[in-house]
């Protein structure tokens, strides 16, 4: 073992050149780590269709992986038949193709180690493929057969609507699952698509014949961009997709996916709370954001950074978990705002009767980085953790691809990444106290709390006082929970 250490040690110094060994450990000097950032252009590619490739090439893995990404998903769900997109993204690939039945679908793909995926979310969904790369000519073309003739068996489709229900049955066993629900009505409100949610009697609306229906509104190239990766040539993989995907012209039914619909809901700020007899509360704050667009936003990923992010060493992780002991962890984002505006979002989990204490500690460190400048240390070790994290936006060639796919099919503009370490480089401490005034004003913004409501209301009367209404200056406003199969109110 001390060899093996010593002839590392012997090769690691290696890399400084024609120098002596240094006597210490201390005196050893290296080069700076340089990372260049990935670029579109070396990896962007188009069909002769004109559906976008993004390609990057592996040896160092032995299969090959596909994926055809698809502009549409909820938001395209008619009235009534909420449910439609999420049923029809777990039945493209489950139910089988015309030529090709559910079970011998499975069963080839099986044989060969491989696998197709289909799923709907949103406003985004997509098909995937991974095969062997012996095995890419046949993948191809199963892969063009579910996307072409899916079958939509019935009797998977019965299948998928009972294990659906199932889980619409369980939408409030968890305080989490309440959370999310709540708070889409308080954002958004009751009549946009995002909080239109899939019911007992929108599920059984759902036919066949409307999965059929969407699969040939969708099947337009231009909703379409593909990302691929894994061992071969390019020129050749191109040769493939051309001969394949690079054939699809609009079927009679196409159309291009419309424009995402933005809410046009009035916020009503305020402290809500609903009640769910469990120990611990869920626990979130929600102010008005930005889009990653805004000259703004790399000011306010520093921002984050500072206040919540997802490390140990946030002022509220600090206050909150490591001063006071109210939660194992709390984290907070600005939400790029892709169709919209986002928002800076906050969650923690905590004891019912300190979350009116933990509210206040938010809140404090709130107001404090709103007036008091930064030093400069904390802004430079936050700047130094976003830029040595950066490399792990792309940790392989297929991250890259996919990566980029992503932002063309979200539409943001190209290498939006190439100069992110530099505009946050850029963040100076006036930025940071600038966009927190900006962004950061309490009279804004809208709490909840879900738990059991006598403890979250009363607060923690012994040994930090305060009642949940009185945490700051907003309304205070009790929330019913609602019937998981219509969610309806409950009265």
């Amino acid at each position: 073992m001390i060899n093996r250490i010593a002839l590392a040690l012997a090769l690691g110094v290696s890399t400084l050149g024609a120098q002596d060994i240094p006597d210490r450990p201390e005196k050893l000097h290296y080069k700076p780590l340089s990372y260049a950032t990935p670029l579109t252009k070396d990896f962007k590619a188009k069909l002769k269709n004109g559906i976008p490739v993004y390609i990057a090439p592996d040896p160092s893995i032995a299969f090959v992986r596909l994926s055809l990404q698809i502009r549409g998903g909820s938001y395209l769900n008619p009235s009534g038949k909420e449910g439609l997109a999420g049923l029809f993204g777990s039945q493209w690939r489950a139910g089988g193709t015309l030529r090709t039945p559910a079970e011998q679908l499975d069963e080839r793909l099986e044989f060969l180690a491989g696998a197709i995926e289909s799923r709907f979310g949103a406003t985004t969904g997509s098909l995937s493929f991974n095969v062997m790369e012996k095995d890419l000519v046949e993948g191809l073309k199963l892969f063009m057969e579910v996307l072409q003739e899916p079958a939509f068996a019935q009797d998977r489709i019965d299948l998928a609507k009972k294990n659906t229900l199932q889980g619409l049955e369980r939408r409030n066993d968890a305080p989490q699952s309440i959370y999310g629900y709540t708070l889409g009505y308080l954002l958004s409100g009751e009549n946009h698509w995002t909080t239109r949610p899939t019911t007992i009697g929108s599920l059984d609306a759902i036919t066949q014949a409307d999965l059929k229906a969407i699969h040939a509104k969708l099947l337009h190239p231009s909703n379409f961009v593909i990302s691929v990766t894994g061992k071969f040539e390019k020129k050749v993989m191109l040769d493939h997709l051309n001969a394949t995907l690079g054939t699809l012209k609009p079927g009679k039914d196409a159309q291009v996916s419309p424009k995402v619909p933005a809410p046009d809901f009035a916020r009503k700020p305020g402290i809500y709370l609903a009640d769910k007899d469990v120990p611990q509360s869920v626990v979130g704050f929600v102010l008005p954001g930005l889009r990653r667009s805004d000259p703004d936003w790399h000011a306010t990923e520093v921002l984050n950074e500072i206040l919540g992010g997802n490390a140990m060493t946030t002022r509220f992780m600090k206050k909150i978990r490591s001063d006071e002991g109210l939660t194992y962890g709390i984290t907070s984002n600005f939400e790029p705002g892709i169709h919209w505006r986002g928002d800076w979002t906050c969650q923690f989990q905590t004891k019912n009767r300190s979350v009116a204490y933990a509210l206040r500690l938010a809140l404090a460190e709130i107001e404090r980085i709103r007036k008091e400048p930064l030093t400069d240390e904390e802004l430079s070790d936050k700047k130094r953790s976003i830029l040595d994290g950066f490399p792990a936006n792309f940790p392989s060639k297929g991250a890259i691809a996919n990566t980029f796919a992503s932002e063309a099919i979200n539409g943001w503009p190209e290498d939006y990444w190439s100069s992110f370490r530099e505009k946050i480089q850029a963040v100076t401490k006036e930025d940071i106290q600038r966009v927190a005034q900006k962004y950061l004003n309490p009279s804004e913004m809208i709490i909840l709390a879900v738990g059991k409501a006598s403890e979250v209301e009363e607060g923690d009367v012994k040994d930090h006082p305060g009642k949940l209404a009185e945490v700051t200056k907003l309304p205070f406003v009790k929330l019913p929970l609602r019937d998981p199969k219509t969610m309806k109110p409950i009265k």
